[in-house]
Formats: structure tokens, sequence, C-alpha cells
């Protein structure tokens, strides 16, 4: 009813663009892919030409979520890119070419690479953009909660966050809008062309409606809330400013815009992963074993990692049984706790049939396998002494052990530490959101749920320690393997405790170490640049301490300048009293291997 002047893209344009794009290759992005979502998957495009509409693609205001008009059309079998060029095209052409102008989508790392490309190729009716129409300034950017399906690379590029002139724009407005429409689907599916249409524009009409008839109230409420928040900020950055010398301000914003986003990334582990350091052993062991005609069949890089997953279940089979005997709960978790046994014991079987090709001599040390599975010794390298290991020939295998064990140490305090910041998150959500019996035992079956976690990576961790000890393995700032040290239960606080109280809590170790260095490097020359930046910083560091003897109107701004300003300055040079730490450290280990004729009595 509405023809060109409704919701949906129009219609000849479509048709025309659509017909083109089946007779040229698709220009699209080939590069890797960096996420998972279904949109723009070329996989899922396709089916009959004269297929119904499956599903459809919607533009709206990124920041007031009102549907535009063109900015509508039907797919069928998928989201392909050329389907959804004319609707976003139309409503671009109907902007102002000079203003800056932001589409946020979920897949904006790939479709926008070609976007221009192909909007601006000729084909019969015209090009989709002209020219003229084009804008000067075009910036594609991923969602604040889709991104975080995407690669940290990807993040870092296309995060609304951590780019200038958006604001704290999510660009998530339009998930509202399917949540609406999502009460539709079963009705308008069983519907014709034309009816369908006519009923979801009925629809979006009314949804337009009720959100221009409800903005007044919510711009209103967040300019409001704008403003305080501005308010406070200015206040924190005057309070910086008046805090840090002018020059030293100069020069943290020429770093800041010369890094540009990739001072967002998170610190990355010097180590390798579980798995980097698994397919490593394994690559090793295949060119080896490429070398001979009759190579073994099994990996013994793989070994330890399954065995190390085994001590694991063995642990989760030893809590459950704990769990079920007090509250054996319904059918449901006795049954997989029966299942969690049986897998058990038909790990254990296949881990001596493994062992025993392995290491045959074994087969000779009366190995005690009569254990209940959830006690039973798994025999690695690392439980027997260095005289064993040579007689038994386990030299070579104790060193794969030794790097696996070291690579699942750090993968268990990871896990204790993400685990650890996520049972915060509970407790404050709880105290602050939660009410009524039904939620608060929700957030209380959450916060154990975490806590659960917590306790079964602790076992990880100290299950890999003991065995790197046992193993002799050198740890320490310097060394392969890292700073780990036993890790007790004072150590498992949050994070954000000690940020809170600082001087009472102190920061647990867990918090200090990110993985070791690699062979070869040392943190000297950080050390050093650690210590040239503490000096020149030292007048900084006084300045708050003389301004509040001065008493007064200076003393007042001692207090203030203290909380915001300070505190931000002092989290962001973090880094420089590790560094500083790390050089501490490493003189010290130097000055202990002089030896004893270098002791100097007093």
């Amino acid at each position: 009813m509405t023809g060109d002047r409704g919701f949906w893209a129009i219609q000849g344009k479509f048709d025309d663009y659509m017909s083109a794009m089946e007779k040229q290759p698709v220009k699209e992005d080939k590069a890797q892919k960096c996420h998972n979502f279904k949109a723009g998957d070329p996989s899922r495009s396709g089916g009959a030409k004269k297929a119904g509409a499956t599903g459809m693609v919607l533009v709206s205001c990124a920041r007031h979520s009102i549907v535009q008009a063109n900015g509508i059309a039907d797919l069928v079998k998928g989201e392909v890119f050329s389907r959804v060029d004319v609707p976003i095209a139309t409503v671009i052409a109907r902007q102002d070419p000079g203003q800056r102008q932001v589409i946020s989508y979920d897949i904006a790392c790939k479709y926008g690479v070609k976007f221009q490309e192909r909007v601006s190729a000729p084909y019969t009716g015209g090009p989709l953009l002209e020219q003229s129409e084009y804008p000067k300034d075009l910036e594609f950017y991923v969602p604040a909660w889709h991104i975080l399906g995407h690669t940290p690379q990807c993040n870092l590029r296309f995060n609304m966050r951590y780019h200038p002139l958006v604001g704290r724009t999510a660009g998530e407005g339009v998930e509202t809008i399917w949540a609406v429409m999502n009460a539709y689907q079963y009705s308008t599916r069983e519907m014709g062309h034309g009816h369908r249409r006519d009923t979801l524009t009925d629809i979006f009409n009314d949804f337009n409606f009720r959100k221009s008839r409800n903005e007044a109230d919510r711009i209103s409420k967040a300019y409001g809330i704008a403003c305080q928040e501005y308010i406070r900020k200015e206040e924190e950055l005057k309070d910086l400013e008046e805090g840090i010398p002018e020059e030293k301000l100069k020069a943290m914003g020429r770093e800041s815009e010369a890094r540009g986003t990739e001072q967002f990334a998170s610190p990355e582990s010097k180590l390798p992963s579980k798995s980097k350091v698994l397919q490593a052993l394994r690559d090793a062991e295949d060119a080896e074993h490429s070398q001979y005609t009759d190579a073994p069949a099994h990996s013994e890089a793989m070994f330890i990692s399954n065995a190390i997953d085994l001590l694991d279940l063995q642990y989760q089979v030893r809590v459950r049984s704990g769990e079920i005997g007090s509250n054996p709960g319904g059918d449901g978790k006795r049954t997989q706790f029966l299942l969690m046994q049986e897998q058990l014991r038909r790990r254990l079987v296949e881990h001596f049939e493994t062992l025993f090709r392995i290491a045959p001599k074994l087969q000779d040390a009366n190995l005690n396998q009569s254990l209940p599975p959830t006690l039973q010794s798994l025999y690695l390298p690392s439980e027997f002494s260095p005289p064993e290991r040579r007689a038994y020939g386990l030299v070579e295998l104790a060193k794969k052990e030794a790097q696996l064990q070291v690579a699942n140490a750090h993968h268990a305090l990871q896990e204790v530490r993400n685990n650890l910041g996520l049972k915060r998150l509970l407790v404050v959500a709880k105290k602050t959101h939660s009410s009524g019996q039904e939620r608060n035992q929700r957030s209380e079956t959450a916060i154990k749920k975490a806590e659960v976690v917590v306790k079964r990576h602790k076992a990880s961790y100290q299950r890999s320690y003991d065995a790197i000890e046992a193993l002799e393995v050198l740890v320490g700032v310097h060394t392969d393997a890292g700073n780990l040290q036993p890790l007790l239960d004072s150590d498992l606080r949050s994070l954000e405790l000690y940020l809170e109280n600082p001087v009472q809590t102190g920061l647990p170790w867990i918090w200090k170490t990110l993985g070791g260095a690699p062979s070869g490097s040392t943190n000297t020359d950080n050390g050093q640049s650690a210590v040239e930046d503490w000096n020149q910083e030292g007048s900084l560091g006084f300045m708050p301490r003389h301004r509040e003897t001065d008493g007064g109107k200076n003393e007042r701004f001692c207090m203030k300048n203290c909380s915001a300003g300070i505190t931000a300055y002092a989290m962001r040079q973090g880094s420089v009293y590790q560094r500083l730490a790390l050089h501490a450290t490493a003189k010290f280990n130097e000055a202990m291997l002089v030896g004893s004729a270098d002791v100097v009595e007093g």
C-alpha cells in the first residue's frame, strides 16, 4: 500500500542491483574470519530464486533505534552483503554527505572493506550511490556487545569505545527492535507477500511512534546524567592537570596519540598457551619420526597432556562423590556422576596401556594399579626420583612433562584470576541489583559456582606446581617457567579488593605474574628505563607532600588532588613500579650468584 514510500527498499532498485551482483564476483573481504556470527556467511546463502523471505535486514538509528524509511530488505537463506547494500545505501543517500556518518554492524570489519567499491559500481539503473552522495567521512564499527565475539586485533580496530566522536554509543539499539519483532514471527510466516509487508509496516510505525513519544523524557534524563558525569570528569581532569607538570602531561598526550588503539590492548603472557606448547611438542615429534620408517603410533606429548586432564577428572569425581554422598539430589545429578565415574575408569585403562607402550621398562616396576579410581596414581615422570627416571628411560618424557606442567600452571592461574573477578562481580551485582528471594537465591548459586571453579583450578595449579618442583624446574622472574609460587588460600583475593584498600590488603602475587621471560631475554633494559622514568618523576612524587605543609587552600587542594586525579595517574604508572621491582630482583639474583668469596663480613 505504501509503495516506495514505506520502510522497504525501493523494489526496482533492489531487483536491478541483485541481478547485477549475480553476474559478477562478490566484492567482499577475503580475510580470515574473525567471528562466528551467521551474518555475512556466504555458505548460508542461496536457495531457490522464488523462495519466500526467510528474514530481513533492518537499518535504524544507532542512538535512538528509529526504523529508517527504505531501510529494510528481505533476506533469502542468509545475510549476504548485496542484500544489505541497498537499504544502507538508500539511507546514506538521504543524509548530508558532508556530515560524519558511522555505521554500526555486527560484521563491520568485513562488510565495510569493499563497501564503497560495491555501492559505486555502475550497473543498469545506475550505482547505488553517486560520487556526490558518498559521505566524505564514513566509518564502520562493531557494536559494543558483538565486538566481544571478534579477535583482539579486530576489537582494537572496530570497537566503538576506542574511537572518538561517538560518545558512549553502544550501537546495539537495533537488537531492541528484534525483541519486539520476534513476537510476530509465527503469524507473519503464514502471510502472503503483500499482507506480510503491510502488517510489518504497521508494527514499525507503532514502534517508531512509541519511541518518539518517550524519547523526550529519556533524552532529558540522559542529558541530566551526562551533565553530572561531565562535571565530575572535568574536576578529575583539573586535579590531574594541577598535580602533574605541564610538560609531563603533554608527553603523556603525545604518547597516547602515537599508540592509538593499541594502548587499550590487554597485556599478554610471555608464556605460550597450553595448546601452543602441545602443538610445538607434537611438531617436534613429527619431525623426528619422519626420519624413521617404524615411527611410534602414539605421541608422548599428547599422552602427558591427556594425563594432566585425567588428574583434573579425578579431582572432579572426588568432589562430586562428596556432594552426592551428603545430598543425593535428583536423578540427573546422580546419572551425571555415574557417567563421570565410568569415563574415569575407561580413561585410566587407556592411560596405563599407553604408559607401558611409551615406557616398557615400567612393566617390571610392580606399579600398584589396584587403588580406587579417584586415588589411583598415574606414574608420570614427576612421581619418580631422578635415578628412577634414568633407570626406567623417562628422561625425555620428563622434559616434555615439565613444559606442559608449566603451561598448565599458568593456564590454571589465569582461570583463577578470571573467576575471582567473576565472583567479585556477582557479589557486587547481588548487593546492588538483587531483590526478592528468587533472585537472591540465583545470585548465591552463581557465586557458589564461581567459588567451585576457583577451587578446581587452584587444585590444578597446585598439582602442576608440585610436579614442577619434583622435576627440578627452575622458577623465578627471569626463568622460562616464570615466577611461580605455592598458591595459598590467602592469595585468592580479587584485584578490586586491593584497589579499594591497597595499604591494608596488599597485592597477592597471582596478580603480579603474567608469565616468564622467554629464553635469552631479560628485563634489565626495561628496569633501567624504569629507573630513568622514576628519576624524572621524582619532583612529582614529592609535590603533594610539599603542598600539604602549606596549609589553607593548598591543603584542601592536596586532599582533593590525592583522590581521583592522582589515583588515575598512579594506576597508569603501575607498570613503572613493576619494572623497577623486576630490575631490583635481577640485581639481587646477580649478587647471589657471585659466591661466598665475595661476601664482605661486617
